[in-house]
């Protein structure tokens, strides 16, 4: 009798899953996301990436946008080899994102890796990011080119993120259009710790963004241009000239854009995409985003494919001026 009963179940379920399967064509997937998400940050803390990943993380965690939560993982090194190769390693894993610098292009090229940014899932660019030219406030210099000009009788200690990395290439990117002398450059762990060296003057100039040099300014340091296409919408960096405005025709950004794993699967794709398209509608990011002078951008799909093949070979480009490819 106990088997009759126990046989009898088992059909009932059967027959209510192939009910299911032949009304709804397959047995209805749990909705993405079904557990919390990694997010992978290819820096230390302190800097750009870390305090753009862990804002993005608080707006979800005000909002609810998604019902799992986020969590931010520092994975620094290797010049973001490091986090690169951690999430190459999660083929297929639909619950981890990473935030990119321009090092996302640069490091494969840079350090002849088996891998490039075609390896990975492009699901958003946030943003565009800003380079201002920064000084102490008890600087000489009063404009960007009065800098320029002492840069050419001598060698400035300047100081970056990194060797051979985004701050660097701007360094070698106005050795070669402007004829100064060759800058001493420091390399540092991370953008927060580079902005601490201005304001401790074991710098005299650098260059990144202002949403690592910002909260010293204008206690600190000043910004005398900025090395993009248009001026900086920020309050308070209005007056900032572009480099182009005083005659140094210079213009880079900073990429801040969102990669998986590759191997995700589309309902997550799309999950990430609709996560990102509410993110950047906030009043919160929109309000950070104007006072860290972004650039807004929010390109998925083929335009974002189409944006990281220009922005690739310009890198292509600038790194073999420099000498540091063939």
């Amino acid at each position: 009798m106990k088997k009759i009963r126990q046989r009898s179940s088992f059909l009932l379920i059967t027959v209510l899953v192939c009910a299911s399967v032949f009304l709804f064509g397959e047995v209805a997937e749990a909705a993405w996301p079904e557990r919390p998400i990694e997010f992978i940050i290819m820096a230390g803390t302190g800097g750009g990436a870390d305090r753009y990943a862990r804002f993005l993380i608080s707006i979800n965690t005000k909002d609810k946008l998604i019902d799992e939560a986020i969590l931010p993982v520092n994975k620094a090194g290797g010049a973001g080899a490091v986090a690169m190769q951690y999430v190459l390693s999660q083929k297929g894993n639909n619950h981890m994102m990473m935030i990119t610098l321009n090092s996302f292009l640069t490091t494969p090229l840079f350090q002849n890796l088996p891998f490039n940014y075609k390896s990975f899932t492009p699901l958003y660019l946030v943003a565009l990011d800003n380079f201002p030219l920064w000084v102490h406030k008890d600087a000489k210099w009063k404009t960007a080119m009065e800098f320029i000009e002492d840069a050419k009788t001598r060698s400035i200690l300047v100081g970056g993120t990194g060797s051979k990395q985004e701050d660097e290439i701007v360094w070698r990117t106005i050795e070669a259009k402007m004829g100064t002398k060759p800058f001493k450059y420091v390399p540092y762990k991370g953008g927060g710790d580079v902005a601490k060296a201005l304001v401790g003057k074991e710098v005299e100039a650098t260059v990144n963004q202002v949403s690592e040099a910002g909260p010293f300014y204008p206690e600190f340091t000043r910004p005398l241009c900025v090395f993009q296409e248009k001026r900086l919408t920020a309050e308070g960096y209005e007056n900032v000239p572009t480099g182009n405005e005083v005659g140094i025709p210079i213009e880079y950004t900073m990429m801040r854009g969102i990669f998986g794993p590759p191997g995700m699967s589309d309902e997550a794709v799309k999950g990430f995409i609709d996560l990102f398209d509410k993110l950047v509608q906030t009043q919160m990011w929109k309000d950070f985003a104007s006072k860290s002078g972004l650039m807004t951008d929010g390109r998925t799909g083929a335009e974002f494919n189409k944006f990281l093949d220009t922005f690739n070979q310009a890198h292509i480009e600038t790194m073999k001026a420099a000498g540091w490819l063939k």
